[in-house]
């Protein structure tokens, strides 16, 4: 399966359930750009029950991809950190209540550290753009995150594509 195929569906799948059948057409005009990767993010004309509840009809997918390619430059060095540090940034991403993730970051390298904060604030200013409430954005981003690192090489090759559509 390809790629890109592969990752939308897995990402859907653990952040927002409900688009997982049209996450590889998103990420398809997400990466082509133009006006089929504007329209993605147009609101629905009615609001809809989403996998977080009522989201006044948007789509989160399209905001989850976006909040990779902007928070790509702290996302990379992550996905490339060392295999020792790997199930540490993993259990990091599994704590949703930020003061304890915060605890459990000082635990890592202090530059993955930084690169995990400078990640949950990029990529959550994102996602609270799309109607996403706050309390809501961390678990996405753990979500997304963690089934990132199920497979480092792979999503470094997906990353790198949606961050090329910026």
């Amino acid at each position: 399966m390809d790629i890109l195929i592969d990752l939308s569906i897995k990402i859907a799948e653990a952040t927002v359930p409900d688009e997982i059948d049209l996450a590889p057409l998103m990420t398809d005009a997400f990466i082509r750009g133009g006006k089929e990767k504007e329209s993605l993010f147009a609101k629905q004309e009615s609001a809809e029950l989403g996998a977080f509840g009522l989201v006044d009809g948007v789509v989160l997918f399209p905001w989850i991809l976006k909040g990779i390619a902007i928070a790509s430059p702290f996302i990379l060095p992550i996905l490339s950190i060392d295999d020792n540090y790997l199930s540490n940034v993993s259990d990091c991403l599994n704590i949703f209540d930020k003061f304890k993730r915060k605890e459990k970051e000082k635990q890592l390298p202090e530059n993955c550290s930084i690169a995990l904060t400078n990640l949950y604030n990029t990529f959550s200013s994102e996602l609270k753009a799309s109607g996403l409430p706050e309390e809501q954005c961390d678990e996405v981003i753990s979500k997304a995150l963690i089934t990132l690192l199920k497979d480092p090489s792979v999503s470094l090759v997906f990353v790198e594509k949606v961050a090329a559509s910026k």
